[in-house]
């Protein structure tokens, strides 16, 4: 294939070459030049770029992969690289399949299972090798690991040559995260440990002292590590939190799948209940403060990444990465740093500047088409003209296409897991590994199953399951979890009470099936139970995840506060 005079944005520096050729074969760049000095190769496709802008293809370097199905949606808006931050076997099976050609979606990079937190070192080590082993690219921790245990994660994970991503765990603050070589996975974590003098998770305790930026923003530039500020995610957070409803107009909702979009719904949206209008100020502030570590991170040379949290927390895969790209330059960025962070930058942190990034001879064709000037302004980014991912051609006709069967595709997803589960249980298995690792769908179908059962005859549906294969994936704990949460987002608070009891009885060591219950049971106002249940959460698991909320609902609620 040849795209011609077309004008070219390589990335490799700040300049605009106009009237170019680039010749793809091979799913490889094999050539780069001037109309008058490149031969388009005989027989070969050409795609008409006059009065066309040619730019590499876009990263989002923070996403949680839900489905197959989705992963078309990404490569449709330009999106052909992305960076998952919870993993699971079947992220390894699309990888490898997008990687051979066998499915169509973005080139895939993705950290194991999050990682909480250990007991004890020789726990958290062995959690590092198995990701290793395994065949992950990246390790993430979250909140909760202590700094005992820390440096032993952080040591372990450079000796298996992981890439290291998260949250900034409170314990160990932000100096021992950069020190240790960890980038951050939102712009939000310093506000929680570096400008929190208590460093607790609680957001009323932070001081938004823009003195203290020049510091901070030296210790980031020093360490050497990246940053994934999620702007857009928390713009997003802040818009569900202070008004729903305007919110929910935004077009590209459309795109999620059903039960995704029935999260973000008025009275079970986690943002719009979870903050009250007392609250809006402060978030509001922090989305400001944050906007200004960008500018200040961008001015200092520390190296940022566009990442959009997609999916079900309300971005939407592939559009979400343009609203980031927005943000950026909405917090004083230039439009060509903020591609930067969208193509060279994600390549050079993935350990694949040799391969992808810029528009260069040898590169992987993974391109995007516009029909409009990108430095001129950034949104043009969303006139898409077409795409180029592993040298496959999309023009606008097969975008379209794309776009118009995804809630076909979603309907024939919830389809084949209902017929499994009613008629072939190993294969409901097979799919929930290989195709729904959170068990979104599953779930959904479940329910589906289960809308006109009485609350024994669901407890039996799954007793039944677990008897069949004890083993199963529809009957782990998480999957169980998922399962009350969508009856909770169906208003019918009395069967996610039976059924987040039913995994406190099959997972009694867990905190989070206790905690869950006790969410259920806030909901449905008996604080009593609900007290008894956070209780029992810190009892089993003293430093499960939602420890911190856990304990303050216990103080709040005990008889005599």
């Amino acid at each position: 294939m040849a795209i011609t005079d077309v004008t070219v944005i390589p990335m490799n520096s700040e300049v605009v070459l106009r009237h170019q050729v680039v010749v793809v074969a091979g799913g490889k760049i094999t050539a780069v030049g001037p109309v008058d000095s490149v031969k388009v190769p005989k027989g070969a496709r050409r795609i008409d770029g006059r009065r066309k802008y040619l730019i590499p293809g876009l990263t989002d370097a923070h996403v949680h992969l839900l489905s197959k199905t989705e992963l078309p949606l990404y490569v449709a808006e330009g999106v052909t690289t992305v960076f998952n931050l919870d993993g699971r076997p079947a992220h390894l099976l699309w990888k490898k399949q997008v990687a051979e050609g066998k499915l169509l979606g973005p080139n895939i990079f993705t950290t194991g299972p999050i990682f909480f937190g250990a007991k004890t070192k020789e726990d958290a080590v062995k959690a590092v090798d198995d990701a290793a082993t395994a065949g992950y690219d990246a390790f993430k921790i979250y909140n909760s690991v202590a700094k005992d245990v820390y440096p032993a994660v952080a040591a372990e994970v450079h000796k298996k040559h992981l890439l290291f991503i998260g949250h900034i765990a409170r314990g160990p603050g932000t100096e021992m995260a950069l020190n240790s070589g960890q980038s951050i996975a939102h712009m939000e974590e310093f506000t929680y440990t570096f400008f929190n003098p208590k460093g607790n998770d609680d957001d009323h305790d932070i001081v938004y002292d823009e003195s203290k930026i020049p510091q901070l923003t030296n210790m980031v530039k020093t360490s050497g590590v990246y940053v994934v500020p999620t702007i857009d995610t928390y713009r997003d957070i802040v818009h569900q939190a202070t008004d729903i409803n305007d919110f929910l107009k935004t077009p590209a909702l459309k795109y999620l799948s059903p039960w995704t979009l029935a999260g973000l719904q008025p009275g079970v949206n986690r943002y719009s209940t979870g903050f009250k209008a007392a609250d809006y100020d402060r978030i509001r502030t922090s989305l400001q403060f944050q906007r200004k570590l960008i500018k200040a991170f961008e001015d200092a040379g520390v190296p940022l990444m566009t990442g959009t949290d997609s999916t079900d927390l309300g971005p939407v895969s592939g559009f979400s990465l343009h609203e980031e790209l927005h943000e950026f330059v909405a917090s004083g960025v230039t439009p060509f740093q903020a591609l930067q962070a969208a193509t060279v930058i994600p390549a050079t942190y993935l350990r694949r500047v040799d391969q992808s990034g810029t528009i260069e001879v040898g590169k992987v064709a993974d391109l995007l088409l516009l029909n409009a000037h990108p430095l001129a302004n950034i949104d043009n980014t969303r006139n898409i003209a077409g795409v180029m991912v592993h040298g496959q051609w999309l023009d606008s006709a097969k975008i379209k296409s794309i776009l118009v069967a995804l809630q076909a595709n979603y309907a024939l997803d919830l389809a084949e897991i209902t017929h499994d589960l009613r008629e072939d249980p190993q294969a409901a298995a097979t799919y929930v590994r290989d195709k729904d690792p959170f068990r979104r769908v599953t779930s959904e179908a479940v329910v589906h199953i289960c809308a006109k059962k009485s609350a024994a005859e669901l407890m039996s549906f799954l007793d039944d399951l677990r008897a069949k294969d004890p083993t199963s994936p529809i009957i782990a704990e998480q999957s169980v979890n998922q399962l009350g949460y969508v009856f909770v987002r169906r208003g019918d608070t009395s069967k996610s009470i039976d059924v987040f009891k039913w995994n406190t009885q099959s997972y009694p060591a867990s905190g989070n099936a206790f905690d869950s219950l006790g969410e259920a049971y806030v909901k449905a106002g008996d604080t009593m139970n609900a007290l008894a249940s956070y209780r029992s959460a810190l009892q089993v698991e003293p430093k499960y995840p939602n420890a911190e909320f856990a304990k303050q609902f216990v103080k709040e609620h005990s008889p005599g506060k």
